[in-house]
């Protein structure tokens, strides 16, 4: 799925953000988005399919629109531009069920997503890696706007994440 420059922009600094400070556990504050599936420390081998369930943070006065998923392996560490900016997998975007923003979502999000294999080679020059027991993390960045009139320009960016084991080899 090819992201649009603004798509890419905005995961990009939101996920360079996470890094530079460190992510609080939104769990205890309703203001912000949770990852409820799956929970912190979860063993997920690669092509197996795992629960995913994210409440947005959309309530009275403010719409959730859309929210991307993405499994971040090795997070950008500044802004400065580079070949090598992060790595990771994008799950996809999907909407959220809210009224007024998305009564009727399009793409809403699947009851399960499948942990990538990275031991299978994807298509082109690019070659299979291998990795055990890596903490990553599963990072969900979420577009939603408010009825405050002193708001920032445009929709918001939220970021929750939490973290997982790929490939796991031990309980």
């Amino acid at each position: 799925m090819k992201l649009s420059l603004f798509a890419s922009l905005a995961a990009s600094l939101a996920l360079v953000a996470s890094r530079a400070v460190s992510i609080r556990d939104a769990s205890s504050d309703p203001a912000h988005g949770q990852i409820v599936e799956p929970v912190a420390g979860a063993h997920i081998a690669p092509g197996q399919a795992f629960d995913f369930s994210y409440v947005a943070s959309a309530d009275y006065c403010r719409s959730t629109y859309a929210y991307s998923v993405w499994l971040v392996t090795d997070a950008p560490t500044s802004l400065v531009p580079s070949d090598v900016f992060a790595a990771g997998h994008f799950f996809g975007r999907y909407d959220f069920p809210n009224y007024p923003a998305v009564p009727y979502p399009k793409n809403p999000a699947p009851a399960q997503l499948t942990m990538p294999d990275f031991s299978k080679a994807p298509a082109g020059w690019a070659g299979a890696q291998s990795a055990s027991n890596k903490t990553v993390q599963l990072a969900v960045l979420e577009e939603w706007a408010g009825c405050d009139t002193d708001a920032p320009l445009g929709y918001t960016f939220s970021l929750t994440s939490v973290p997982v084991v790929y490939n796991a080899t031990s309980a």
